[in-house]
């Protein structure tokens, strides 16, 4: 039942009662639209309608809020939500779905209830409409011309609107999946995973990305043409099997054209990366603005209509020669800056490198290449990244760019990406995954990001890291790429990048590592040639290199030469990413990896010993607070609740029982993976860095009043990263 408050009008202009009545909500199946139906009252025989009249107080018209609202439930697709809800509701209590009738509804009652709450505040009803900002809205259709993906299909499969299920031959199946990140400005959106075919089918999808938000006005339509924010494509292609993810194209989409006419209907070439010449295929999308209004219309051009018939006018709103001639004077004014730009760094290398004939030979890297090809200075490459509510302190951005996994370099060449490229922050996040230069610079950003004087540290690598005890495969490039924050002038703390192991370094007290777990870790750097940030750039004036012997006063001229940092504020930049929030259920997750975790456990006891396996809830509970105590110290280098942990047990082992428990730590939810690592199978898991731990032992346990424990916990981080801490554990009573 949804209760109206109608109000009699008496002598005054006053109101003197409030009055419920019953109304209905009809939703007609021939349609998408819902009727909201009040009887009339029994003294007038007039109905209650939602009309311009009863809007009036509203200072709003009704057919203009009937418009807006059906708009915005198409668009949020909250009308298909809302049908397949009475279908369901129809389907079990056996009803037919035309005229299906809802007599009860708490949405309509909570709406009507906080804008009754609204007016009683005293709130003009205007601060109840949407907030004062323009969206581009963006609909992916699909994609034509991936013509990469013929060998991956069948010849029968190739042909519009054909689909199959994928196809195992042999070692597995033969197609992957397309997944898209799309990001403008403040706002970064990633799409469903679907099946990578010459023509993938993204159904349809729909996006919303802010345009000058939190404006005090409606930003008018001519503003949006000085808005220079290109849409960042990423296209990436995951195999089903695992292995490394494919970065397929690159593109940055100028999308002011859709302000000519508000809507916009285009086929974009993705531009391919590294070996991929050309188009990696076309992304059929289309582009509104919303909202728009009348008023806003200066002209309207025919469109051509099919041979025969009559085109339909189409409204324009901006001059199509005026957004091209906005983007030609941007592009004549970046020419001009990147001109002067690379006049001035060639000289400023010319100077440093005639200080000493060693300089010449130093790491001092001044231009890099981005995923898509295109050059660009490498302060360009850092953007400070917040995380709000996702990363609590800088330890944790650390331990998060640590989970992302590692791409070697020698599988970016097998991809069709430049090994030497920086991927940038988008890219890494749209791989999820990058080398130890991508770490650095996402690392660097996300503390910049939390106020730390961060920097990028390039010099060579420390011989124990680069081949001692390694195989071919492990072998370290001489280059190495740290993170540093400035603590003092004298002192520095270096973070690695890959391991999150860190350490204080300054000239008088040597290296220093700041955990004890680290310290026979001896420092990454042998030297020291050249750091940078978003803003500045310093290069080694030192005579002696050495990463021991370094001086850290950047600010003294003598030993560090400063890029003018007037010259590195008017570059265009790389984007920085904007990260997207956990979007799993982490208790679903951890309860269903359990259970696929003990299935293989007790599996492979059954193949190998003949032997069942019972396991105890109550003991797996105990073992809970270990997993957090684990995280945490990976998190923050510090322990707790230890000393609890071993008195639960203890109070909770029989006299005579053996216990046994081993922890594993991983950054990905595949239980064979997980289960391989049980085993000792597995090279590494993001385990104990050095030295794998295995559990044969526990699975090959046998005794009297065996029972077996197992918990598993994930923690979330951005991204869909997360760190997944399994322990395995089995309490028995020794026989033998």
């Amino acid at each position: 039942m949804v209760v109206l408050a109608r109000k009699h009008p008496i002598s005054g202009g006053g109101f003197q009662r409030k009055e419920a009545v019953h109304c209905k909500m009809r939703l007609q199946p021939s349609s998408t639209t819902l009727l909201l139906a009040v009887p009339p009252h029994p003294s007038t025989d007039q109905p209650i309608s939602l009309s311009s009249d009863a809007c009036a107080n509203c200072q709003m018209d009704g057919g203009a809020l009937q418009r807006d609202l059906d708009a915005r439930l198409r668009a949020e697709g909250i009308f298909n939500k809302v049908k397949d809800v009475i279908r369901s509701h129809c389907a079990e209590s056996s009803k037919e779905f035309d005229g299906f009738e809802v007599n009860e509804t708490a949405a309509m009652t909570s709406i009507l209830t906080y804008i009754r709450d609204q007016a009683s505040r005293g709130l003009n009803p205007t601060s109840l409409k949407a907030p004062m900002r323009r969206d581009l809205v963006v609909y992916i259709d699909g994609g034509k011309a991936f013509v990469d993906n013929l060998l991956d299909q069948d010849p029968q499969e190739v042909k519009v609107g054909f689909d199959t299920s994928p196809t195992f031959n042999g070692g597995g199946d033969r197609e992957g999946t397309f997944e898209l990140t799309m990001q403008l400005g403040g706002h970064r959106v990633r799409t469903q995973r679907v099946r990578a075919t010459v023509e993938p089918d993204f159904g349809g999808e729909c996006y919303r990305f802010p345009l000058q938000s939190g404006a005090e006005s409606m930003p008018s339509i001519d503003s949006l043409l000085d808005l220079r924010l290109p849409l960042h494509i990423r296209l990436v292609k995951r195999e089903k099997h695992g292995g490394n993810p494919t970065l397929i194209a690159c593109q940055e989409f100028e999308w002011r054209k859709v302000l000519v006419h508000g809507k916009l209907q285009v086929s974009i070439p993705l531009k391919g990366v590294g070996n991929l010449k050309g188009p990696a295929g076309l992304l059929e999308i289309r582009l509104e603005i919303r909202p728009l209004r009348l008023p806003a219309i200066k002209e309207s051009v025919e469109e051509k209509g099919e041979e025969g018939k009559m085109g339909i006018m189409l409204p324009v709103f901006v001059p199509e020669t005026s957004v091209e001639k906005q983007i030609e004077h941007e592009q004549r004014v970046e020419a001009g800056v990147l001109r002067r730009f690379f006049a001035y760094a060639k000289a400023w290398w010319r100077e440093y490198s005639q200080v000493r004939p060693s300089h010449r030979h130093r790491l001092v890297r001044l231009f890099a290449r981005s995923s898509d090809g295109s050059q660009g200075f490498v302060t360009t490459f850092l953007n400070p990244i917040q995380a709000p509510r996702m990363l609590d302190s800088s330890l944790h951005a650390a331990r998060f760019v640590t989970l992302i996994p590692k791409i070697p370099e020698i599988s970016l060449v097998g991809a069709g990406i430049d090994a030497g490229a920086w991927r940038g922050s988008q890219t890494h996040m749209a791989l999820r995954g990058g080398t130890q230069s991508d770490k650095a610079l996402l690392l660097t950003s996300l503390l910049l990001g939390f106020g730390l004087d961060a920097y990028v540290c390039i010099g060579i690598r420390n011989r124990d890291d680069r081949g001692k005890n390694k195989t071919e495969k492990d072998i370290q490039p001489p280059e190495a790429m740290v993170v540093i924050t400035r603590v003092t002038r004298a002192t520095v703390c270096i973070w690695e990048p890959v391991t999150g192991r860190r350490g204080q370094l300054d000239a008088k007290s040597g290296w220093t590592p700041i955990t004890q777990a680290s310290s026979n870790w001896s420092c990454p750097l042998e030297s020291v040639h050249c750091v940078f940030n978003h803003q500045q750039l310093y290069a080694n004036l030192q005579p002696i290199d050495k990463c021991d012997a370094c001086n850290w006063d950047l600010g003294d001229q003598t030993k560090w030469k400063a890029f003018s940092q007037e010259a590195i504020q008017v570059l265009p930049r790389f984007p920085g990413v904007v990260l997207l929030p956990y979007s799993g259920d982490r208790l679903e997750q951890e309860a269903k990896l359990e259970m696929n975790l003990k299935e293989l456990v007790a599996q492979h006891r059954k193949d190998e010993l003949k032997v069942d396996t019972i396991w105890s809830d109550s003991l797996a509970y105990m073992l809970t607070p270990a997993l957090a105590a684990y995280e945490a110290e990976r998190c923050t280098k510090t322990t707790y609740g230890n000393p609890e942990f071993q008195q639960a047990i203890k109070r909770n082992i029989p006299v005579g029982h053996v216990f046994k428990a081993v922890p594993f730590c991983f950054n990905h939810r595949n239980p064979r993976r997980m289960f391989t690592a049980f085993l000792g199978l597995q090279g590494k898991s993001v385990s104990k860095g050095t030295g794998f731990p295995s559990a044969v032992d526990i699975l090959k346990s046998k005794g009297d009043s065996i029972r077996f424990a197992l918990r598993v916990r994930v923690f979330k981080y951005p991204e869909d990263i997360c760190a997944v801490w399994a322990i395995l554990a089995v309490k028995y009573r020794d026989v033998d």
